[in-house]
């Protein structure tokens, strides 16, 4: 999937490494060639420094040809504004970042959509979200939420003495509990 994210402080970064983990080809754009700098040298990226907010410099990053488009600066004002400008341009999805919880109400999401924006991230909220998911979930190393919620990928680590040791994924996977187990 190609994925063009804007603003490479530390959320864009961490994203787009992440991402970039994930064999997926990303756009790194931010306006510092700074900021820009430190990333390249350690993750498999393009990168392109301008505006978000030109028509110009967002077309350098190749905008026509991209799966998503993630504006993840400081300012919830950028990324609300590059993100229109993005969906103007023609790019399938796009996700701005926000600061302020208001707009998580349902009754603005129609409001945002006209906008261009597809999907939010509220960072505080996120953050809560997966602690309160790591407690519940003793031995959890990674976990990942789909759809909302709805599907659940977690990583944990199995210890040598755990009960679950030399047992088929069929017997462990639990057809009422609607749990699937994997490896």
């Amino acid at each position: 999937m190609k994925i063009v994210i804007v603003g490479a402080g530390e959320v864009g970064t961490h994203l787009a490494r992440m991402l970039s983990n994930e064999n997926h080809d990303i756009v790194l754009m931010d306006d510092s060639l700074e900021n820009l700098q430190k990333i390249s040298n350690n993750v498999d990226l393009l990168t392109v420094e301008g505006s978000a907010h030109s028509f110009e410099d967002l077309k350098k990053t190749g905008l026509d040809n991209a799966d998503l488009f993630i504006a993840v600066t400081p300012f919830e004002e950028r990324n609300v504004w590059a993100c229109n400008l993005a969906d103007y341009l023609g790019v399938d999805r796009t996700i701005a970042r926000i600061n302020n919880s208001e707009y998580l109400k349902k009754e603005y999401k129609s409001k945002l959509n006209e906008l261009g924006i597809n999907e939010l991230i509220f960072p505080e909220s996120l953050a809560a979200k997966e602690i309160i998911a790591s407690i519940k979930q003793t031995g959890t190393r990674q976990l990942i939420e789909f759809s909302n919620g709805e599907l659940v990928l977690m990583g944990i680590k199995v210890r040598e003495n755990a009960s679950i040791i030399n047992q088929t994924f069929e017997k462990l996977s639990l057809e009422d509990e609607q749990i699937l187990i994997v490896a």
